[in-house]
């Protein structure tokens, strides 16, 4: 028999019958069954839309047999607020009527694609008289959820007290961690008793269901979030009701600066510019609720090259990132400081790089051990090189980069998978950059293009019937982080320009593995917490964290009074799970999930949110929420000189005395062409044959450098004979590298045959020259 259920209703109070009738009178349709899964949130207009229809085999739900209408247009797409029907279709059944291994599941698939009217629906099986949960198609679907997710990270400052009417009355409470000997009075966790080690270690957010504060747990969730503004910027608004909404900053940055102003005091409390380990309890009993309630002291683990590492890359991304907006100048400026400060410390602390300290935590602050291998440390540091490059040019981090990158992962092993998309995002915006080392770039971005990890040749082959796959090892611990970060994979490849003819298979499976968090996957469960008033009917109840304990106010979202806060993402299935529950270890890797969080069976496994986990949440919904992007312009590059005058050009200057091979000051690379000039007189060079603008995008870029504050004219022609294009008048500040661009807007020609950098004074001047080229 198939298995069916009333929509459930939320009543009490007086009233209840006449809320029931009235309910009842709206609901559409009046039965549900979990076997039609579905986005409970909904899809937006242009995405492909497809109901997985499942008759459970095998696993948790194999009890509840389900054997749906697979004739000629058995299934339909009806309108909630009226039953109309506006799609008709027939299911496809999925592999034969085979059993789905990873999920114990027969399937059928529901294509509703056609589908783009904005609006609220529910899939309808004819045969059994029975619907899906409802879900919404539009381009706004998602805009609660994200704000939800959001949140996520306001609940989890600590030292905060979150007051209406910026948190909600049932998940109210004071700021925690403020008495005496916690976080304003952090000690050193080697010396308790020392009151002259207490350190002012305040804000940040706590880690996860824990409520310690790590710096190297905070790196991929920081450089997670920076991503996903810089990326995504439209999806992000100033409304997410937080005490900085209003203020002209995007929320999520607000909430990514409560995290690195914390950091700045973890740097700042080393007195060395290094960055603290970790801060917080050393028991793990006496766990309270609410956290403000928790009168434990708190200490911290000091400097450590990991930590600093960590502390580098997050404040050079973050510079990045921050600079862009006019109100957060001074900021930005600030976070580039700190964040070359922490690379001279850690070149110092790790011997250039070759020792690295991976036993810094004892383990006496509980829980999570902050170290971190030292290949692992060898990676933050390529990150943090690659933003350092980005945000100031320099030789040093490019050349780190360049030395460095094939020593970590993706690179090293090949495998461009979800436990690097920290270094893969940091690796790709590297490979962007116009100076970057032209032999890294190409590099990069070839191994990137022929990388297979990310599920594309299973998709084309309906390898899952939830066609969201990833490889069984992933159902482990943190599940449903990796596979967020399997769908941004996907993504970058679109962002990045990565086979760009394959675009739309990468959104379309990225969306897919989003389908899956949301819903529609063998449990049916939206895998957010308490998500009932954002539209998801069956979301998690329940989450591993001290502030939502079992027995308290805040246990469960339906039989407790509050229930944990909003947009919680859980680890997910685990097959690894080590507890004794034998209904999770027993099961299909997909339904390796139990509704729960007790302590005593080891529910952190499965049911614990994460900052991390939440980022890579975030990074995917908000990439999906707009628009695909548009790949960056393809950059090629017709170097003129680099170490050397090209071998096509030749040397028609005038009244300079030029030296190509001057080593300093140099921008990158061996040498620099060193121009002595005398009065008016110019750099000029020729090409062999004439380089084509053919793209909007070409033009005319290189670095200048003068000792002394003056200007030089720079201009072309297309032709030895023909018409100059207008002279850029370009001012050098002394002792300083300029860039310079010209588009081929300001050139006003077509192509390029000759190149003039003049002296624009009646005296002479030295300026040096490097990475001379053409761009397309």
């Amino acid at each position: 028999m198939p298995s069916y259920h009333i929509r459930a209703l939320s009543i009490k109070a007086t009233g209840a019958l006449l809320g029931v009738l009235s309910l009842l009178a709206q609901a559409a349709p009046a039965l549900t069954t979990p076997h039609i899964k579905v986005d409970q949130f909904g899809y937006l207009a242009s995405s492909k839309k497809v109901a997985v229809v499942a008759n459970p085999v095998r696993g948790s739900n194999a009890g509840t047999p389900y054997l749906p209408g697979s004739g000629a247009q058995q299934f339909q797409v009806r309108r909630w607020a009226d039953n109309a029907v506006v799609l008709s279709g027939t299911l496809s059944v999925w592999n034969g009527g085979a059993v789905h291994t990873q999920s114990g599941d027969q399937g059928w698939w529901f294509d509703f694609s056609a589908l783009t009217t904005p609006g609220t629906y529910y899939v309808f099986d004819t045969l059994n008289q029975v619907g899906s949960h409802p879900f919404e198609v539009g381009n706004q679907v998602y805009d609660k959820v994200l704000k939800q997710a959001g949140r996520m990270f306001f609940y989890q400052r600590a030292n905060f007290a979150k007051q209406v009417p910026y948190a909600e009355v049932a998940w109210a409470d004071a700021a925690a961690y403020n008495g005496a000997n916690q976080d304003r009075y952090a000690r050193n966790h080697l010396s308790k008793g020392d009151a002259s080690t207490a350190r002012d270690l305040r804000g940040g957010w706590m880690d996860a269901g824990d409520t310690n504060k790590y710096t190297t747990f905070a790196e991929a969730a920081v450089l997670q979030l920076l991503e996903a503004y810089r990326l995504s910027p439209s999806a992000f608004k100033d409304d997410w009701n937080i005490p900085e909404s209003g203020n002209g900053v995007p929320d999520l940055l607000d909430e990514v600066r409560w995290e690195l102003d914390f950091l700045q005091r973890m740097q700042d409390a080393t007195g060395t510019n290094g960055l603290f380990l970790k801060v917080g309890l050393d028991t793990y009993s006496g766990d309270v609720a609410p956290v403000s309630q928790d009168t434990r002291p708190r200490y911290y683990v000091g400097e450590c090259t990991s930590s600093t590492l960590s502390g580098a890359a997050m404040f050079a991304a973050a510079h990045s990132t921050y600079k862009a907006l006019p109100s957060q100048g001074a900021y930005a400026v600030n976070l580039l400081t700190r964040a070359e400060a922490a690379w001279a410390r850690a070149k110092v602390t790790t011997r250039s790089f070759t020792s690295f300290q991976s036993s810094c935590d004892n383990n006496d602050i509980k829980s999570g051990n902050a170290d971190r291998s030292a290949q692992d440390q060898r990676a933050s540091a390529v990150v943090a090189a690659a933003y350092l490059f980005e945000a100031t040019g320099k030789p040093e981090y490019s050349a780190f980069v360049d030395a460095n990158y094939r020593s970590v992962q993706p690179l090293s092993d090949g495998w461009w998978g979800p436990y690097t998309q920290v270094t893969e995002t940091a690796l790709l915006r590297y490979a962007k950059l116009p100076s970057a080392t032209a032999a890294t770039k190409a590099d990069l971005l070839a191994a990137k293009k022929n990388s297979q990890v990310f599920s594309l040749a299973e998709q084309t082959a309906s390898t899952d019937l939830y066609q969201a796959y990833v490889a069984d090892p992933e159902f482990g611990w943190g599940h449903n982080a990796r596979r967020a970060n399997v769908g941004s994979g996907n993504l970058n490849n679109v962002s990045f320009g990565i086979n760009p003819d394959q675009s739309s298979q990468y959104v379309r499976l990225a969306e897919q593995h989003l389908h899956w968090l949301h819903g529609a996957n063998p449990l049916g469960l939206v895998m957010l917490s308490n998500m009932g008033a954002s539209g998801a009917e069956n979301s998690v109840r329940q989450i591993y964290h001290q502030a939502y304990a079992d027995g308290t106010a805040w246990d469960d979202a339906k039989t407790s009074q509050y229930g944990p806060a909003p947009g919680y993402l859980v680890g997910g299935p685990n097959k690894n799970y080590s507890g004794p529950r034998s209904d999770i270890r027993n099961q299909p890797p997909q339904k390796a999930y139990v509704d729960w969080n007790t302590s005593a069976d080891k529910a952190w496994e499965i049911s614990e949110p994460a900052i991390y986990y939440q980022s890579a949440y975030l990074l995917l919904l908000s990439r999906l929420m707009v628009p695909a992007p548009v790949p960056p312009p393809t950059v090629r590059e017709t170097v003129v000189y680099g170490d050397a005058l090209a071998a096509s050009w030749s040397d028609w200057s005038w009244d300079v005395t030029s030296n190509y091979k001057t080593t300093s000051p140099k921008k990158e690379g061996s040498y620099a062409l060193r121009a002595a000039y005398k009065p008016w007189g110019g750099v000029s060079l020729r090409a062999a044959n004439a380089i084509a603008l053919s793209s909007p995008n070409a033009g005319l870029a290189l670095w200048a450098y003068s000792a002394k504050a003056m200007s030089i004219n720079v201009y072309t022609q297309s032709s030895d004979s023909g018409v100059s294009s207008p002279a850029k008048v370009v001012a050098l500040a002394a002792n300083a590298w300029t860039e310079v661009r010209l588009s081929r807007g300001e050139i006003g020609q077509a192509s390029i045959k000759r190149i003039t950098l003049q002296n624009n004074a009646g005296s002479a001047n030295v300026v040096i020259y490097d990475q001379l080229r053409i761009t397309e």
